[in-house]
């Protein structure tokens, strides 16, 4: 049995090595420069910052803590650990990073990374941009506090369990970052409504419901 276990753990290693050539394969995250990082503390982040972005990541700490008191409202939830925060100071510093081995494209605007719910942007010169992209990828950092609770020993399990649909992933960030009503958000609407793949009502309620009981 022993035997076994050790064949398949080979040929699992052996196929996550096959696709990892065969998806990076010529393709290498450069590093140019390295980081010195520093970081401010606020009640629910540690916001990291390099060089001379003190000031960006106080504007960042803010933004995040007023961002947390609407997402922590709106799903009604309140998260267990602080949330580390990385703000890099271009887009071109932003895609050296190695929290995550992917290769980052320019389209990327910022990521959160599951396992230790990292949160990772980069400033591009516009304060309302770094705004809603710290408050986007927020809802996307409470939700997966509130799902696996940085249990990463579950984490595959749960994700399985909890493969949320893009409408709530990434439409509900959309929703709750943007400063109020505008035209994407009602062409959204429209387009949802008379193609009848709007959202039933109650589903991030019965969310919030799993995750308090998991509590």
């Amino acid at each position: 049995m022993r035997i076994l276990h050790v064949a398949i753990l080979i040929l699992t290693l052996c196929a996550v090595t096959a696709t990892s050539q065969e998806t990076y394969f010529g393709k290498n995250k450069v590093r140019y420069k390295n980081f010195e990082w520093n970081y401010i503390q606020t009640r629910h982040f540690d916001v990291y910052f390099y060089e001379d972005a003190y000031q960006t990541a106080k504007f960042s700490a803010a933004c995040l803590e007023s961002a947390y008191v609407q997402v922590s409202t709106e799903l009604n939830y309140v998260i267990q650990k602080r949330i580390p925060v990385f703000v890099y100071n271009s887009h071109s510093d932003f895609q050296q990073t190695n929290i995550i081995p992917n290769l980052i494209s320019e389209a990327i605007g910022g990521f959160t990374e599951a396992f230790k719910n990292r949160m990772v942007v980069p400033a591009n010169g516009s304060y309302e941009d770094l705004r809603h992209v710290l408050h986007h990828e927020l809802t996307h950092a409470v939700i997966y506090d509130m799902l696996f609770g940085g249990a990463l020993g579950t984490l595959a399990l749960q994700r399985h369990l909890f493969d949320l649909p893009s409408w709530f992933a990434e439409g509900y960030a959309e929703y709750s970052s943007r400063m109020g009503w505008d035209y994407f958000s009602d062409m959204f609407i429209r387009d949802a409504t008379i193609n009848n793949y709007l959202a039933q009502p109650g589903y991030i309620e019965g969310i919030s419901r799993i995750a308090r009981d998991r509590r």
